[in-house]
């Protein structure tokens, strides 16, 4: 009693305020405004999905943490579509101008278009070919080194040179006169998987000729965004100009390739343009969305400015506090002014609403708004609190989006009811001041009143009809499936992405790979320790249970093989591979063949020491710039620790809901290393977001329980509160079962985020109740009309989520319309009909 006398005088001091301060009010909103601007004008946005997911996981941390060391992210892709019927030889000049272009660039480090070619290192590599050689490849060899083999190579040779093609072919057979190629390559060719290159062309050319592509590295990693704005502007500029210059020097009617972009650059851009632009349709779409539906419900222009004013300060202020405490926002987080408009609109709705309803009943406009005020302030109040309660129940997820999402949204909730219980009253009196006529007020009701008048009628069928609507939804929902692949989050629209799944397609390599990383101080013992999980991945790909791998031991034997090698060459030093017998036989094969006998002496003395190789080849003993720069994929030190990756790739190229048990059972032989991929980290995510959803969705459940309770001091009304969520959440779950929607990292935790939406809902309902319960089948006509009001303008505010490019968000959009929906429908429906089955008496 003593509670509620206080309560009932606040209120009497605020209807007060409002009345006699309206323009002082206005003045602090506009002043008030500027600040959260001013605020709103530090924030930037983070597109890296990476940083979406918990940070204090291993295997997530162990997964970002070879991304950044081995900078796997880290590349920029120009993409060339080439023109069918015209040889890549054509765009020569054009491919060379756009590459040296790049490597011109103060913000390129490094710039690749063609493959690595033996023949620019035949020095450094010809003396250590047989070490490169199993011992099994080296028997083909000696066959080859046979005098029959030896004349054989020459006159395939001979042959070579009167092709039409002989001036490409002159080079293999400068370089490569025994016909040894074939060996070599294998090795690499078998290590590739389904890698799907054309080699001849020397270029990064796809099979089938039709794509092409050159490989930079930036300087700056692709989340610095300003930095990936500016490389993507000035590779354009330089792209042009190589076009331009091509242009005048090709053939007239020469078609021109087609050139586009990905890799880490340009994906994190089009994410960030794309998180841009979901802002603004979010803000803008909500914002003008509920404007629209506040005026139709209304049939008044001055109700749009009621309601647009106190978002505009809300949203303003919660802005600011977003730049002043964060200062950057991520995909997920970005999307919490739709939130915003939608749920602030329901305090507007049901304040201007009851307003609406004194004032056609004849009441003054002083009258009207303290009436308003004295009956509407308390349950809003509690449903804002309730509401920002639910949404703070977010701080305690892993996910930094969401975490920002709900201390943003539950924060704003809080302002933004503030501006309202403000502002919306001060507007009133300025716009309907006494002296002059009263309006004409209009509240539309949606249809609420046929729904109401049905229920009340009909109590019993309509308690019955929703207990079966809610057991059959509920029965549904337990067939949703969860997708715990991160990548299911990543914007659609990006063309960064589209143009990385059309490279994916067209090199047959999938991006889809798990990497094995071994790290040590010693590169001898990474190289070893390489070399015997390579073995054991050997038979996971001969028993189907991956595709392929790749590591540094596809391209360097271990050094037991290598000495193997070394002890027979010594042992057929007198004949197999005697170097005086294969430099005579070669001269005179040469001279029959019409070749000068001179033509090797700069190849033989190199060759010669191939046959003769006095100790393993290892990488610290390779000191060529192009070698170590192709070895590094596999190997580079880092931070004073050597790092070796071995590439594992999935069969089909897709791996399989859970990671193979063979290859979790490798990583758990040695702990000191790690097998990582998305793959692996999804698994893992899905574990935390399923712990994070209970937990977060148990708190906010609770914690909107005991403000009830605390404020209502009844357990009949702390339950009844719940039953629009209970209906509500169950109708979610049928029609997203029925609809094949599946729950993802984001979307798991929309039922959290309605628990504060349904439970206004029924407070409104309840208040109204409470107010005069013999009544109440008459009033509930009205405060139907705000509710039906307040769910539909939430729905557009949550629904314009669907209209996000991240399938994350939409999935938001589509299950938050659903379970709001189907809440407010329960509230204006069920709820009024327990209320009459169980009595009009006091609660």
């Amino acid at each position: 009693m003593l509670f509620a006398r206080g309560l009932d005088q606040f209120l009497d001091r605020l209807a007060s305020l409002c009345l006699r301060h309206s323009k002082r009010i206005v003045l602090g909103a506009i002043l008030a405004t500027l600040l959260g601007l001013a605020g709103a004008s530090r924030i930037s946005l983070d597109p890296d999905l990476l940083n979406l997911i918990p940070q204090h996981n291993r295997e997530v941390n162990e997964f970002k943490k070879v991304l950044t060391e081995l900078g796997t992210l880290d590349n920029h892709v120009i993409v060339l579509h080439m023109p069918a019927g015209v040889e890549v030889d054509t765009y020569e000049p054009l491919i060379t101008t756009i590459a040296e272009g790049y490597r011109k660039n103060e913000r390129i480090g490094d710039v690749h278009y063609r493959l690595p070619n033996p023949l620019d290192f035949i020095d450094v590599i010809l003396p250590r070919a047989m070490l490169l050689l199993t011992p099994e490849e080296l028997a083909q060899v000696s066959e080859k080194l046979s005098d029959e083999g030896i004349r054989q190579s020459v006159e395939r040779n001979r042959a070579l040179l009167q092709t039409p093609q002989s001036m490409a072919m002159k080079q293999l057979v400068q370089f490569d006169p025994f016909n040894l190629a074939p060996i070599l390559m294998s090795r690499i060719e078998s290590a590739s998987g389904d890698f799907r290159i054309d080699t001849s062309s020397g270029y990064y050319l796809s099979a089938d000729r039709s794509m092409l592509l050159i490989l930079t590295r930036p300087k700056r990693p692709a989340q610095d965004v300003p930095f990936a704005k500016q490389l993507l502007t000035e590779g354009k500029a330089i792209e042009q100009q190589a076009i331009d210059a091509f242009k005048e020097s090709a053939p007239h009617g020469t078609p021109l390739p087609t050139i586009e972009h990905t890799g880490g650059y340009s994906i994190a851009v089009g994410d960030a343009d794309l998180i841009r632009s979901d802002i603004t349709i979010n803000v803008l779409g909500s914002f003008f969305g509920v404007l629209a539906l506040f005026l139709w419900g209304f049939r008044r222009f001055a109700s749009i400015f009621y309601a647009a004013a106190p978002m505009v300060v809300g949203l303003a202020l919660t802005f600011g506090i977003a730049g002043v405490v964060y200062g950057e926002l991520s995909s997920a987080s970005a999307g919490f002014a739709a939130l915003l408009a939608g749920l602030g609109i329901d305090f507007i709705s049901v304040i201007y609403g009851r307003y609406v309803d004194e004032r056609n009943r004849g009441g003054s406009m002083p009258h009207s708004l303290v009436t308003a005020i004295k009956s509407t302030y308390p349950g809003v109040g509690v449903a804002a609190i309730t509401t920002a309660a639910t949404f703070y129940g977010f701080l305690v997820t892993d996910f930094r989006g969401m975490t920002q999402l709900g201390f943003l949204t539950g924060t704003g909730i809080l302002l933004f009811v503030l501006a309202v219980v403000l502002l919306l009253p001060a507007l009133i009196v300025i716009s309907e001041r006494d002296g002059k006529k009263p309006p004409k007020l209009f509240h539309h009701s949606f249809g609420s009143e046929i729904l109401v008048s049905r229920a009340l009628a009909h109590p019993k069928f309509t308690v019955i009809a929703w207990t079966i609507f809610i057991v059959i939804c509920g029965s549904l929902g337990t067939q949703i499936r969860f997708s715990d692949n991160v990548q299911d989050l990543r914007a659609k629209g990006n063309t960064g992405v589209i143009n990385q799944q059309k490279v994916t397609e067209k090199f047959g390599q999938s991006f889809d790979f798990m990497m094995y990383v071994i790290q040590d101080e010693s590169l001898e013992h990474v190289i070893d320790r390489t070399h015997v999980v390579s073995r054991e991945l050997e038979m996971l790909t001969e028993s189907k249970t991956i595709s392929s791998h790749q590591s540094i031991a596809s391209f360097v034997p271990p050094r037991a093989h290598q000495e193997a090698v070394i002890a027979e060459l010594e042992r057929g030093s007198n004949d197999r591979f005697d170097t005086e017998r294969i430099s005579s036989t070669f001269r005179a094969a040469l001279v029959e063949n019409g070749f000068r006998a001179s033509a090797y002496d700069d190849y033989l003395p190199l060759f010669s020491e191939a046959l003769t190789p006095e100790e393993p080849v290892s990488l610290a003993s390779l000191d060529d710039k192009d070698i170590l720069n192709f070895a590094s994929r596999y190997v580079r030190q880092a931070n004073g620790t050597w790092l070796s990756v071995l590439y594992i790739y999935p069969m089909d190229g897709k791996w399989p809901r859970d990671v193979p048990p063979q290859l979790l059972a490798l990583n758990d032989l040695h702990e000191d290393e790690i097998l990582t991929g998305i793959n692996l980290v999804s698994g893992t995510l899905r574990q935390i977001v399923k712990a994070d959803a209970i937990r977060a969705t148990s708190l906010g459940f609770a914690a909107v329980a005991l403000l009830i309770f605390l404020a209502y001091r009844s357990l009949k009304i702390t339950f009844l509160t719940f039953v629009p969520l209970i209906a509500g959440a169950a109708g979610m779950l049928g029609l997203m079962s029925l609809l094949n929607l599946e729950f993802n990292f984001m979307n798991v935790f929309v039922g959290l985020m309605i628990i504060g939406v349904a439970t206004d809902y029924a407070l409104y309902m309840l208040q109204r109740y409470r107010e005069d319960p013999d009544h109440f089948p008459q009033a509930a006509h009205e405060t139907a009309k705000a509710v039906a009001m307040a769910s539909i303008t939430t729905i557009v505010g949550y629904g314009s989520f669907a209209l996000s490019h991240y399938p994350g968000l939409r999935s938001i959009g589509y299950a938050s319309t659903f379970g709001i929906g189907l809440s407010g429908l329960a509230a204006i429906t069920l709820l009024p009909a327990i209320l009459v089955l169980w009595g009009r008496g006091k609660t």
